[in-house]
């Protein structure tokens, strides 16, 4: 019904990204279709009603009672309405459609029986309607008030205070009730702080955030139920930034300040989320770049995380635009200024081979070495140098600390690594597949004997069986399967291979592997099993295999597992024979 690529012309990706977010999550309802018209409610920060339409000869017309729309030819809750509409089927629509005829005359008839009454009745009713609601009964108070003489800042800033009272509040339902209460009243305070001149706005919205961050320290919150009032304040503060009557030298301050220290918790990435003009940036950096100097002057205590820190996020805003301008040469001189540890140092010798300065790398990679004090960080040194090794074309060198690594911690990914690595290096080891068994073989056995793993990353029973498939060795990897405990997964391709030559084995591993599926007792592993066998039946009839044992397995796992109704259902719609 709309035009979702002329739409998504008109607005910028981030507005048409939170457009797409709300729709996805279900938030738009009551939806109306009437002609070429559309009407819904939109739950953002608020409930807001949206009205798209179609204009013959002319772009589509959107409306919203968000403050986005006043500056906004297409906000976010209208992308959300058209791209619901969009997803309707031609039935939806047309229900739709019906849905607004029938609306549409109880709410004219409702607007009728309201008009006959008399204005005192009608006051009645508003007010016990209020007299219901605490916090109704204040958003009209407001609306009066604001509406004789529009709110001062110290009138707004105060009723901020009220709609973020200091409160210490741990229960789930408590913490939502207060969330409540407060996007109620922040639903009045944002209009009225948007008739007050910029520099005011900034202000009050800023104080919000400061007031919001406040409150959180007393506020157990993992139930996210600020999340709309923090979206709503990060937005007005990065919208208001560069309409603010301050000099660039001021903006630029500003933008240091909050990027060099986390002042808040909850608050706008700086500088990301505010749209600086290029004068701001280029003072901004020259901030940085003043910042480290000094901190370097003082001498920064690299084995304090906290001083390191600091300065890391301070080069890396720097590194970033080197990366922009494509000048690796500061971004290895801005990598160096917080080097201190062998990952950092590695960081350096991966920037130099990537520019093929490969005896730069190797000298940095010696660095990360001789920092190197935990069995990680050597092990990231040596996976580095193998790739270094190959670029200085030592293949025999990058071979054999690879061939180590894999001794160290055997596995069937790291074999084929090193079979990958054979095809690079060319060096080719005739015994190579037959240690490669020894060594997981070995492993296993211990893995068997103390009935415990070799280490907590390593099944053995499973690589090697992995490793006997691999090498189409289907007799070991027959024999492996029976006696040792594998992956569902392993058993089904095996027995996949096996199937010709040994129907009845492969339909007994089969049923190893969709017991275990079955036994996990949920709908998505019924599915599995079920799937699993159509494509066994599908294989065998394209073969014009016999399907007997399969059926008599259906059967025995109907029986075996005939508690479990859902998977029944299943088995009955697809193989009713077997029932």
């Amino acid at each position: 019904m709309f035009d979702l690529n002329e739409i998504e012309q008109r607005v910028a990706s981030k507005t048409y990204d939170l457009g797409y977010g709300l729709y996805a999550s279900n938030n738009v309802s009551k939806l109306l279709i009437v002609g070429d018209q559309a009407m819904a409610s939109v739950a953002g920060q608020y409930k807001y009603k949206v009205t798209l339409e179609n204009i013959a000869g002319a772009q589509c017309v959107a409306s919203c009672t968000c403050p986005a729309a006043d500056y906004q030819e297409v906000c976010k809750h209208a992308i959300a309405v058209a791209l619901k509409v969009n997803s309707l089927s031609a039935t939806e629509l047309a229900n739709a459609n019906a849905d607004a005829t029938t609306q549409g005359n109880e709410r004219g008839a409702l607007m009728a029986w309201f008009l006959d009454k008399p204005a005192n009745e009608l006051t009645d009713i508003i007010m016990g309607f209020l007299d219901g609601s605490e916090h109704e009964y204040d958003k009209w108070v407001f609306m009066m008030s604001n509406d004789k003489q529009a709110m001062s800042t110290g009138e707004l800033s105060k009723l901020i205070t009220k709609a973020l009272p200091k409160k210490s509040v741990w229960g789930w339902n408590e913490v939502s009730s207060y969330f409540a209460d407060a996007d109620s009243l922040f639903e009045m305070i944002f209009p009225a702080i948007e008739k007050r001149p910029v520099d005011q706005q900034w202000q009050l919205n800023f104080k919000a955030l400061v007031r919001l961050n406040t409150v959180l320290e007393e506020i157990d919150d993992s139930g996210g139920f600020r999340f709309d009032l923090e979206g709503q304040l990060n937005q007005n503060l990065s919208e208001l930034f560069n309409q603010l009557p301050w000099s660039d030298e001021q903006k630029a301050q500003w933008i240091f300040e909050h990027f060099e220290d986390y002042k808040y918790d909850v608050f706008p990435s700086v500088p990301h989320d505010f749209d600086i003009t290029p004068s701001v940036n280029t003072l901004f950096l020259a901030l940085c770049t003043t910042a480290i100097e000094k901190r370097l002057h003082a001498s920064v205590d690299f084995s304090d995380w906290r001083q390191k820190s600091a300065l890391t996020r301070l080069t890396s805003i720097l590194i970033k635009q080197a990366q922009g301008q494509d000048d690796w040469q500061a971004q290895l001189r801005l990598i160096k200024l917080t080097a201190h540890d062998s990952s950092d140092y590695l960081k350096i010798s991966a920037l130099c081979k990537d520019r093929n300065e490969l005896l730069d790398a190797e000298y940095y990679l010696k660095q990360a070495y001789q920092r190197a004090s935990k069995p990680h960080e050597v092990l990231a040194c040596k996976r580095d140098e193998i790739e270094l090794r190959l670029e200085l074309s030592e293949f025999k060198a990058a071979w054999a600390i690879a061939w180590q690594l894999f001794v160290d911690n055997p596995s069937f990914n790291g074999f084929k690594g090193l079979q990958t690595l054979q095809l690079k290096t060319g060096i080719i080891d005739a015994q190579f597949t037959q240690k490669v068994e020894q060594l997981l073989l070995s492993l296993s056995q211990q893995y068997t004997q103390s009935n415990q793993r070799v280490n907590r990353f390593s099944n053995y029973p499973c690589e090697l069986l992995d490793f006997y498939i691999d090498q189409n060795d289907i007799e070991k990897a027959r024999s492996w399967a029976v006696k040792h405990e594998v992956k569902s997964s392993q058993l089904i391709t095996l027995a996949g291979l096996i199937m010709a030559q040994y129907p009845q084995e492969s339909i007994d591993l089969y049923h190893k592997s969709l017991s275990n599926i079955i036994g996990q007792t949920n709908n998505d592993a019924y599915r599995e099993a079920t799937n699993l066998l159509i494509k066994i039946e599908k294989s065998l009839k394209d073969k014009n295999a016999d399907c007997t044992l399969l059926y008599e397995m259906i059967t025995t796992l109907t029986k075996k597992f005939k508690q479990k109704r859902n998977m029944m259902k299943l088995l009955r719609e697809y193989f009713p024979h077997c029932s």
